[in-house]
């Protein structure tokens, strides 16, 4: 039976103050949030798996979602939000509420989008799978990002290693508060890595990879703070 169907996750809430800190932030949200893992290989033509956990819970401002990567290859050619980094050692978060980014019309169902590399350098959109805008500067600034590897300790390229990447979503960007109910998708990718893969969370059904299938998103809600 189709995930999206069947199942409903449901992310718990942790209070900011408890986040404030920047020290142990991963540790925090492991704690208290709901464990996902991303493990679906949909195209065996890309059958390698590297192990993908995330942690996420949510919070006054802020859903939070803790990744967690081992034995992926290194890749971070993107440092400038809004560039290319689903080519590079690369996380995702795909989103479509009950509100206006879950409007179904003639060009389909309106999703957000948020992506990020190793770094934390983000690209994210909102509209349907043939007409996004990409957000704005000041609401990527928006984007909380806490990398387990800066500029000044990266691998070599092609190097098999282990990262974690924390961030934090305003609520406000996603469109939605305590008791929301939406779809969504978790996924991990590497175009351009030494070893390409495209594994998700929720299974999908397509001929070729391809993220942008709002309709294979799993059903989530934020339980009740």
């Amino acid at each position: 039976m189709d995930r999206a169907a069947s199942y409903k996750l449901t992310i718990p809430y942790l209070a900011d103050a408890l986040l404030s800190d920047n020290q142990d932030i991963d540790e925090r949200i492991k704690l208290a949030g709901v464990t996902l893992f991303v493990d679906k290989v949909n195209w065996l033509k890309y059958p390698y798996k590297p192990i993908v956990k995330l942690f996420t819970v949510y919070s006054e401002e802020y859903l939070w979602i803790c990744f967690d990567v081992k034995g992926d290859f290194f890749r971070a050619k993107a440092t400038v939000d809004q560039e290319a980094v689903w080519e590079d050692s690369c996380v995702e978060f795909f989103i479509s509420t009950g509100g206006e980014n879950g409007h179904v019309g003639d060009l389909g169902t309106i999703y957000r989008n948020f992506e990020f590399n190793v770094l934390g350098v983000c690209l994210s959109a909102v509209g349907t799978k043939s007409e996004r805008v990409m957000l704005s500067t000041e609401e990527m600034k928006r984007i909380l990002r806490f990398p387990s590897i800066g500029r000044n300790n990266l691998p070599s390229e092609g190097d098999c290693f282990d990262w974690k990447l924390s961030v934090a979503i305003p609520l406000r960007i996603l469109g939605i508060e305590p008791g929301s109910s939406f779809t969504a998708n978790f996924y991990k990718c590497g175009d351009l890595t030494t070893h390409p893969h495209f594994l998700s969370w929720s299974c999908i059904n397509a001929a070729n990879p391809d993220f942008h299938l709002p309709q294979f998103f799993g059903r989530m809600e934020l339980g009740k703070s």
